[in-house]
């Protein structure tokens, strides 16, 4: 029996949680502990989870991770990069969510701007998306987590998605000589597969592959009352694969010959210190691997790529 490919994106992965920035009304905590980083690697390495992990180079413009940044231990930040080269990069393709996942850097002033990175993408021809997203790879590089490909924050690129596309193949040719590269940016049901975008000699050839799966654990951000919150996360893992593995979104999607493809953020399991999010993650996997483990197979984002 040909198994169906699963594969899990992480994104907003970072020593600092960005949903401090994003989510202004609220207190939000700051730091993420190293112990998610740890736990997370032990339960995708305890059920063989595979997918892509972004690491945002510049989080929220506090700096770069291969320097400092503001606000942010150095040991702290040692320790968090430490724990996904050796917990997390074993398993998954990582990938920069763009430089800031805030606001945009001006490569030729050498400072932040004012603009989102969405809206600064929009605006972009394919050689300067390039050079953007050749100093996210060269900051990835720099503390030995070479990428395969792209996330972007947000929906950005949808707006300009033939030069995005293009900019990122161009970026991976000339940093790493890549013949292939990938992004993730779309959520749209209709897109179930990976999808060349484009291919030439300058670009080589770049997959979109979207998520099939929501963020199930996104309740997780929200602070306030915790039993609405875990309501709400128990039933979208029970509306994703009920607890005995016979619905669900998940088995849904197998039964239609779909490849499965799962989001959550780095912020969503963090939970602000609850780990709300992260119990449930468990609990989802354990779930997979009891029920459905035999008719699926974990791939990375690079080897996801491969299929299109």
């Amino acid at each position: 029996m040909t198994k169906t490919p699963i594969s899990l994106i992480i994104d907003d992965g970072a020593p600092i949680n960005l949903y401090y920035f994003h989510d202004l009304a609220r207190r939000h905590e700051l730091l993420v502990p190293v112990k998610q980083v740890m736990r997370f690697g032990e339960i995708c390495g305890r059920y063989g989870v595979r997918g892509k992990f972004s690491v945002v180079p510049m989080p929220a413009c506090m700096g770069r991770i291969d320097q400092e940044l503001s606000h942010c231990p150095q040991e702290h930040l040692v320790r968090f990069l430490d724990a996904v080269r050796q917990r997390v990069a074993p398993h998954f393709s990582i990938t920069p969510e763009i430089l800031t996942h805030f606001c945009a850097y001006d490569l030729r002033r050498q400072q932040f701007t004012r603009i989102m990175e969405d809206e600064y993408i929009g605006r972009c021809d394919a050689e300067e998306i390039a050079d953007y997203v050749s100093l996210a790879i060269e900051i990835l590089c720099n503390v030995n987590l070479e990428p395969d490909g792209v996330t972007s924050p947000w929906m950005t690129g949808s707006d300009n998605e033939q030069n995005y596309a293009q900019g990122i193949g161009m970026a991976f040719r000339r940093t790493l000589g890549r013949d292939r590269s990938f992004y993730f940016l779309h959520h749209r049901p209709e897109l179930m597969a990976p999808k060349v975008m484009c291919h030439s000699a300058e670009t080589g050839t770049v997959i979109s592959i979207p998520r099939t799966i929501p963020d199930l654990f996104w309740p997780g951000n929200t602070p306030g009352n915790d039993q609405t919150v875990l309501q709400e996360i128990r039933q979208g893992i029970d509306n994703a694969l009920s607890a005995d593995g016979k619905s669900g979104e998940i088995p849904q999607q197998l039964e239609e010959g779909n490849p499965i493809v799962l989001v959550t953020h780095w912020t969503s399991l963090f939970s602000d210190g609850r780990f709300y999010g992260l119990d449930g993650f468990e609990c989802l996997i354990e779930r997979i691997h009891r029920h459905l483990g035999g008719q699926i197979e974990w791939l990375t984002f690079r080897e996801f790529a491969e299929l299109a």
